[in-house]
């Protein structure tokens, strides 16, 4: 268990880090309204009118349904005959069940697709307060999906929803029709020591700490019209590589999505709710080995990742019973949607 000691040094040091991320962030955040200030003027930081849906989110073959959880009512998409393989797909940040758009399109032949809003995201319920986003709430939402939807699903997890997915795999692997494929996210476990004694990693998790900071992420996340998104997704260094599968309409889904009221704040409560544990919480018994994962897991990593180190990948394959790992040199955080042929085949081939 850590000492009292540990727990105050840990809590000090993500007070530090966070209020030196939070001053970097709003000087830049004050020289990006600076800029737009004779154009924009009070407007930077009012979102414009996103509330009509774009074509590419109520056309496409799928369907929209809800499932009564215990604690909330969980959005899906979902493609393909319901007799068919059951295939879940977990979404990350700041993604909801659209960034598996691909997958829904490729997979709906053979499979019963279905893509998850996860817990806070788009037209899920999100409920209030941190608390509400730990990750064995979480998880635990997963698997009751995965129970109402069918008992067992290949599941398909991408960067905090590959996570979650790690988590269920431990405690719930029954669910898992031993198969796994996780994209561009670390076990936490690896992550955890990765971020601990490494500076790469602990330097490209500066964004996390930042997260910690109460209203300043939602600010900057909203602001000049969610310019944040187009950053990330369209931008480099953290954009899609391949960036004709990425195209205006889809940014314009992102934005209908998180400009829906509280849409912001419930998935930065996902990083809130880690308390930046894995920067430095220890494992309660540090000397005990950790548990392994149980289903046969392949993790597709895009090399062009600038927020997490693939050698976190590599550590992780140590942490499974049968697992591989395929590099995409050409593809980056998002790689699911930057090279969905490859993704696609990769993941059939292991599935079949």
């Amino acid at each position: 268990m850590p000492t009292v000691l540990q727990a105050v040094l840990r809590a000090f040091t993500i007070v530090i880090l966070s209020a030196f991320w939070s001053a970097f962030t709003a000087f830049n955040l004050f020289i990006e309204w600076w800029k737009h200030k004779d154009s924009t003027g009070r407007s930077f930081f009012t979102a414009r009118n996103h509330q009509t849906p774009p074509k590419c989110l109520t056309e496409g073959p799928w369907t929209h349904g809800f499932l009564q959880l215990t604690n909330i009512r969980m959005h899906y998409v979902e493609a393909g005959d319901k007799k068919n393989p059951l295939m879940v797909l977990v979404h990350g940040f700041p993604e909801f069940w659209y960034s598996y758009r691909f997958q829904l399109k490729y997979f709906r032949h053979k499979y019963r697709v279905v893509a998850l809003d996860m817990r806070g995201y788009n037209d899920t319920d999100k409920p209030v307060g941190i608390r509400n986003y730990d990750a064995g709430s979480l998880a635990g939402d997963v698997a009751e999906a995965i129970e109402q939807l069918g008992g067992k699903a290949i599941l398909v997890g991408h960067d905090l929803g590959g996570m979650v997915c790690w988590i269920l795999a431990l405690l719930r692997p029954e669910l898992i029709a031993d198969r796994m494929i996780i994209l561009n996210v670390p076990h936490h476990e690896a992550f955890q020591k990765r971020i601990q004694t490494t500076s790469s990693q602990f330097l490209k998790s500066w964004y996390m700490f930042m997260f910690q900071c109460p209203l300043l992420p939602e600010i900057s996340f909203s602001a000049n019209d969610f310019a944040y998104l187009e950053n990330v997704f369209r931008k480099q260094p953290m954009g899609l590589v391949h960036q004709e599968n990425f195209t205006d309409e889809d940014l314009e889904a992102w934005k209908h999505v998180f400009s829906k009221p509280n849409a912001v704040t419930p998935p930065l409560n996902y990083y809130r709710a880690l308390g930046m544990g894995a920067v430095g919480r220890r494992q309660q018994n540090a000397s005990a080995e950790p548990v392994k994962v149980k289903p046969k897991t392949l993790i597709i990593w895009g090399e062009k990742d600038t927020a997490l180190d693939v050698e976190g990948a590599e550590l992780s394959i140590t942490l499974c019973r049968d697992a591989r790992l395929v590099r995409i040199p050409d593809a980056s955080h998002w790689v699911q949607q930057d090279v969905p042929d490859r993704v696609n085949a990769l993941i059939e081939e292991f599935i079949q």
